[in-house]
């Protein structure tokens, strides 16, 4: 049988001999961290006042749509079901 390694046999984990160790990473810095997280959020682009009410316009119109589909579907079965419970008696 053939012995295989991985390419970089230094790096940890990368062999089943050596298991990956965790980390273990504390927060040092409670101020800091509160900065970078404001830092983060400036980076995001939102979404505006006008996209935000059509996103909420679509979803409202889709679930209405969906709404009357099932209520159509489920009024066809159960008239085929009916239809066919009249036929078997």
């Amino acid at each position: 049988m053939v012995e295989r390694r991985s390419p970089k046999p230094e790096a940890e984990g990368s062999s089943p001999s050596a298991p990956a160790k965790k980390k273990n990473i504390k927060m040092k810095n409670p101020i800091k961290f509160i900065q970078e997280v404001k830092q983060e959020a400036f980076k995001v682009s939102w979404p505006t006042g006008k996209e935000t009410l059509q996103g909420a316009i679509m979803v409202f119109l889709m679930a209405l749509a969906m709404s009357i589909f099932f209520l159509l579907l489920d009024q066809v079965l159960k008239f085929f079901l009916d239809l066919l419970l009249k036929v078997s008696i």
